[in-house]
């Protein structure tokens, strides 16, 4: 393998070593500095409950967590692992690209450029389901090109293979896509076909299925409640223009991968397209094709998926993220001769920089705003407030003995969970208890006991909860605001005597 040395003396993995030391102290630094976001509460919430799997995700990010906060129960603990991820999201990448390109400096450009994506920035502060599913999912695409090349059976390597395939899926079912790339890569590499015809690839996948085996058993128990949710929260047809909605989801993917940077990715998978196939390949080597058909079969179910999705439902920024992953690898193999092109140099370096600002800023706004944003795109609005709402939840505790919270949405509901002291559990108005909170106990336990209602102005459903408790009362309102400005209002309401129900309430 390559490994040139920089005109600073420093071989790309000491600088890949010193960048992501400094991000990470950043990150750090920031990540215990600010409130819990919104499903920051609900996925620690289920850290504090472990479950096979649970309504809206497979369980992985829950043992993330759980792991973490046996250091301590503050944001930096809940968020640690969101930060270490990262760190080995990134080191896999960088030996993903240079592994497949033979070149430690692909590796290095496409570690720093995945560091520079204002997606990545954001998920390395926030402990989701992608934390865990970018890193497995980095290291069974290493694997699986392992076992591929062997030349020999190659049991270990495809077992090892389908067990990180498998972890994957234990952390998102995205993960699937990596079938689709991974059938695509055999069958367009004809001395990898053969594959196809020989068991340790399959047995590779009943290993993946294996490990995943959790994920069907809960599954099972509550009637495919969590599949039927994604598949439904994914292909639903949205209402609206076909055509705005794929240019407002082509716009939010342009944004969060730091504009620039995201067309340098633009170009590279069109390069992809043009090198995966040799008769297209003008004297590129053997390596840098198998390369490129390699990223190439990955990163093209996943994105003509989603992009062709857009049309007709709504899809969210992150969920087309493992489409993007080989969009890095292949980026970080042409950046050296982007660089040496003086029609490419300025650009790229003009789109490093612009993205290093964007994130700067990000981190500095999301602490403390300095510039207000839009409502619906100012982040720092879902991360305010919530630690004081606990506390005046716990100043009506005092003189009500309540077993439990009564809230209007379940991220409210599980970081009303974590800031109130000690912590009481929270559930909603209606059905949702016996699908989102089927690791807490049932709600009607607590029937016979107070509780409090908390909710947000203009949620209000207080005619509802009149049906199962015997009396409420306003208590208090709660005005949120940050520097002058509004951010939200809450009523809280005493509700006496639970007389159970509230779960069948429409």
């Amino acid at each position: 393998m390559q490994e040139s040395i920089s005109a600073t003396g420093m071989t790309p993995f000491k600088k890949l070593v010193l960048f992501l030391s400094a991000f990470t102290l950043v990150r750090l630094l920031v990540a215990g500095s600010f409130e819990l976001a919104l499903d920051d509460g609900y996925y620690w919430l289920w850290s504090q409950h472990l479950s096979l799997s649970y309504f809206d995700h497979p369980p992985m990010v829950a043992l993330v967590m759980a792991a973490t906060t046996l250091l301590g129960e503050s944001e930096i603990f809940v968020r640690l692992g969101a930060v270490a991820g990262a760190v080995i999201a990134t080191f896999l990448l960088y030996r993903l690209t240079a592994r497949l390109y033979k070149n430690e400096e692909a590796g290095w450009h496409a570690a720093w450029m995945l560091n520079l994506s204002l997606i990545f920035c954001a998920g390395a502060l926030e402990v989701t389901p992608d934390t865990p599913l970018v890193p497995f999912y980095l290291l069974a695409m290493i694997l699986f090109h392992d076992a591929a090349h062997a030349t020999d059976g190659g049991w270990g390597k495809w077992l090892a293979a389908g067990a990180a395939i498998g972890l994957a899926m234990l952390s998102k079912y995205t993960a699937v896509f990596f079938f689709p790339g991974a059938v695509l890569y055999l069958l367009l590499s004809p001395g990898k076909r053969g594959w196809l015809l020989r068991p340790q690839p399959w047995v590779a996948a009943a290993v993946a299925a294996l490990v995943f085996t959790p994920v069907i058993i809960w599954n099972m128990q509550h009637g495919w409640i969590s599949i039927s949710f994604q598949a439904k929260h994914g292909l639903e047809q949205a209402q609206g223009n076909p055509l705005g909605r794929f240019l407002e989801y082509a716009g939010f993917q342009m944004a969060l991968y730091s504009i620039g940077i995201f067309f340098f990715l633009v170009a590279a998978a069109a390069d992809s397209v043009k090198t995966s196939f040799t008769r297209f390949a003008q004297g590129a080597s053997d390596a840098a094709i198998d390369a490129n058909r390699f990223l190439f079969s990955f990163w093209i179910p996943t994105l003509l998926f989603f992009t062709l999705n857009s049309f007709r439902a709504t899809v969210e920024g992150n969920w087309p993220i493992l489409g993007f992953l080989p969009l890095f690898a292949l980026a970080g193999g042409l950046a050296s001769g982007w660089l040496e092109n003086p029609r490419t140099q300025k650009p790229l370096k003009a789109s490093a920089a612009a993205a290093l600002l964007l994130i700067a800023f990000f981190h500095i706004q999301i602490v403390d705003p300095v510039i207000p944003h839009p409502k619906r795109f100012e982040i720092s609005r879902r991360i305010y407030g919530w630690k004081k709402l606990g506390n005046e939840v716990d100043d009506e505790r005092k003189t009500l003995s309540a077993k439990f919270i009564v809230a209007d949405r379940h991220q409210t509901a599980g970081l009303l969970t974590y800031y109130t002291a000690p912590h009481l559990p929270a559930y909603l108005i209606g059905g949702y208890n016996r699908l989102r909170y089927t690791f807490l106990p049932p709600v009607d336990s607590y029937t016979g006991g107070d509780a409090l209602y908390v909710v947000e102005e203009g949620r209000d459903n207080t005619a509802a909860m009149q049906k199962v408790f015997e009396r409420i009362e306003m208590a208090r309102t709660v005005v949120i605001e940050r520097k002058g400005e509004l951010i939200r209002r809450f009523v809280i309401y005493r509700c006496y005597n639970y007389r159970g129900g509230l779960s069948d309430i429409n």
